[in-house]
């Protein structure tokens, strides 16, 4: 009764408020009873027309399996009597065209008996859902490849832009830059002004003496004889003096020393302080 709905199970009803009232339904005790209660009031009026009607509008659905298809065909045919040769016209009538071509192309033909066309029909449409499983899998791999290589793009560009954008930049500008001042390290000691006349160093006072010295590092004949001609010193040939009071004869050391005078800052002269 639990089972029961709508209609169907309000005709229960009463009869269960009748047995309330003193008057029992004897098909509530009897199982073939309650089921022929249930045929005549509810059942079909033509079973075998309506499955025979039934039988012949039914056709596979697309993206079913066969299975599907053959218990339908089953359940209406029996209740019908009707022989292999009307089944075998009817089976074949609700395949789909892939399947009727598979069949119908044949180096055999067609088969002449319905269990043959039941059996034949069965193993095409396993073979076709095989292969439509290899197709799903084939295409799931070729997408997941190339999820992948998107992903390995996307990491790449993504790396390449952290990268670009954590490194330093170099802006040119073509400002003069700012000018910075001298740390003390760089300053040069204070030294005396330059009104006050140096003596030159060791460096301004050695004169290219190639072209008048000979191999002996003395003077060659031509130059000391244009020394001795125009009263010049024969060592520096200077005008001012004679070669024994040369200035530049002096010992190397005592000249050493008096250009190291002549050059020491003025904050370090005692006679300034």
């Amino acid at each position: 009764m639990t089972y029961l709905s709508s209609v169907v199970q309000d005709w229960f009803k009463v009869a269960l408020q009748q047995e309330d009232l003193s008057y029992a339904q004897p098909w509530l005790f009897t199982w073939h009873l309650f089921v022929e209660e249930l045929r005549v009031h509810f059942g079909l009026s033509d079973p075998v027309g309506d499955a025979a009607n039934l039988i012949n509008n039914l056709h596979m659905k697309p993206g079913d399996k066969i299975s599907t298809y053959n218990v339908e065909l089953m359940r209406y045919a029996a209740q019908l009597n009707w022989d292999d040769t009307v089944l075998y016209h009817c089976f074949y009538q609700g395949l789909p065209n892939c399947l009727q071509d598979l069949i119908a192309n044949r180096e055999q033909g067609k088969p002449i008996s319905f269990h043959a066309m039941y059996q034949l029909a069965i193993t095409f449409d396993n073979r076709y859902w095989e292969r439509n499983h290899e197709r799903d899998r084939f295409c799931n791999m070729e997408k997941e490849a190339a999820n992948n290589h998107h992903r390995k793009q996307g990491r790449m560009a993504q790396y390449s832009a952290s990268s670009q954008s954590s490194a330093p930049s170099h802006p040119q500008s073509s400002t003069t830059p700012p000018q910075t001042a001298p740390s003390w390290s760089s300053q040069k000691p204070f030294r005396r002004p330059s009104s006050i006349v140096k003596s030159p160093s060791l460096s301004t006072l050695r004169v290219d003496l190639s072209n008048k010295l000979g191999r002996d590092s003395k003077l060659n004949g031509n130059e000391c004889k244009h020394r001795i001609d125009n009263n010049l010193c024969l060592y520096c040939g200077s005008r001012d003096h004679k070669v024994d009071g040369c200035p530049r004869k002096q010992p190397v050391r005592a000249r050493l020393t008096t250009l190291e005078e002549q050059e020491t800052p003025l904050s370090e002269n005692p006679s300034e302080n």
